[in-house]
């Protein structure tokens, strides 16, 4: 979906994926990733945020919470990252940063309370009365008052993504911050829902209507005496989405897709600041009844909804970086995927062509958006020096050097 991006915003990194993989020095099945662009990207909505009076925690689910975007991205000794899950907050404090809001997407469990709570995140998202009672009991062990967010939900107007579904609904939040306040150990300190951002909409980005439900949440706090800190609206967010955020009333927006360049809005316009800072390289590993099988691990497909008709995705391949540069072929699925699409366990990827013109062992380069948490693939962090491609590290998803490949 992003090659054509990739090509006209960052042939660089096209061609420096190419020529590492080449070389023997990046494995088959690894995302790459630009830091110099990443870097880049994240000064472009920090500068944005900056701006707008916005502040910021930076998702890293999709980079495989790798301690060197990270560091690119954060203030120093700031505690602006997101854990969508309890992997993403144990990976990024083992890397030594601090926890900004965990809980985003998936709760904390009970048994992972203690570990987490000891390194005193920012705020925790719970998406019920039992679950900040938790964490108030949790919190009080430790000696000291956790701020919480709460996740509400409005049914009859929110936008819900297949399985994350939850949130107090709004008639129950008199009745819920009442029993939160009677638990020692937690204070609310505001709200969130996801997504606040349209995903699927073309042309320029829309509010939700889960933005409007942390607004009137918000007020419906304030009336209660609660001292709303925080309204976090995350998704979809990057530069171009920041006067919206701001506007509707955000206070907290979480980029993620953003500093790699890879939100829809990146798709539709040509002139956004953040530039595309991820691709896929993998190789071929045999041929079967007219297809060329390439190893897998790290195929995703998100896209659909964004797609023209008649669109069809394509792979670059070839045996050194100029005739990869000049070939493309079209990717027919993965796993027991057809048609581009993504199907059961992805060992392998399929394009359509023979060994004349994907002979085994050649490399391929693929332009998407990428999701390592869910994955396979290894991660390889790439800059420049003197315009030359440097490698900086090999990751796997918990942002831990592969010492095999470094």
């Amino acid at each position: 979906m992003f090659l054509d991006k990739l090509l006209s915003r960052n042939p660089q990194l096209v061609r420096s994926a190419a020529e590492l993989a080449l070389s023997g020095e990046i494995p088959a099945n690894t995302y790459v990733l630009d830091l110099d662009a990443i870097a880049a990207n994240g000064r472009a909505i920090r500068a944005a945020a900056d701006q707008y009076g916005l502040s910021l925690y930076w998702m890293l689910k999709q980079v495989g919470r790798n301690p060197l975007v990270a560091q690119a991205l954060m203030a120093e000794g700031s505690a602006e990252t997101v854990s969508v899950d309890v992997d993403c907050a144990h990976a990024l404090s083992t890397n030594g940063f601090r926890l900004g809001h965990i809980g985003n997407l998936v709760q904390i469990p009970r048994s992972e309370l203690p570990g987490l709570l000891a390194d005193r995140p920012e705020v925790v998202s719970v998406f019920s009365v039992g679950k900040a009672e938790q964490v108030g009991q949790v919190a009080r062990e430790l000696g000291y008052v956790q701020q919480v967010l709460l996740r509400v939900a409005d049914p009859e107007r929110d936008t819900y993504l297949a399985g994350m579904e939850a949130g107090f609904l709004l008639d129950e939040l008199p009745e819920a911050v009442e029993r939160i306040r009677r638990a020692e150990g937690v204070d609310i300190a505001g709200v969130t829902s996801f997504p606040t951002v349209s995903y699927a909409d073309s042309g320029a980005p829309r509010p939700t209507g889960n933005f409007a439900t942390i607004r009137r949440a918000a007020e419906i706090l304030r009336g209660l005496g609660v001292d709303v800190r925080q309204v976090n609206a995350p998704g979809n967010t990057c530069a171009l989405t920041v006067p919206l955020q701001a506007e509707a009333g955000a206070t907290h927006i979480e980029p993620g897709h953003g500093f790699l360049g890879t939100t829809p809005y990146h798709l539709q316009f040509e002139d956004l600041p953040e530039i595309p800072a991820a691709c896929y390289v993998t190789e071929v590993a045999h041929h079967f009844n007219g297809k060329a099988y390439v190893y897998g691990g790290g195929f995703f497909v998100d896209d659909p909804q964004w797609l023209q008709p008649g669109f069809a995705r394509q792979a670059l391949v070839g045996q050194n970086v100029e005739q990869l540069l000049e070939q493309r072929l079209p990717f027919l699925g993965a796993g027991s995927g057809s048609s581009g699409e993504f199907g059961g366990i992805d060992y392998y990827g399929f394009l359509d062509a023979d060994e004349r013109m994907a002979p085994v062992g050649a490399t391929v380069v693929f332009g998407f958006r990428i999701q390592s948490f869910v994955t396979r693939a290894n991660i390889a962090v790439i800059d420049h020096r003197d315009g030359r491609p440097r490698l900086l590290g090999v990751f796997d998803q918990l942002g831990r050097r592969l010492p095999w490949y470094n």
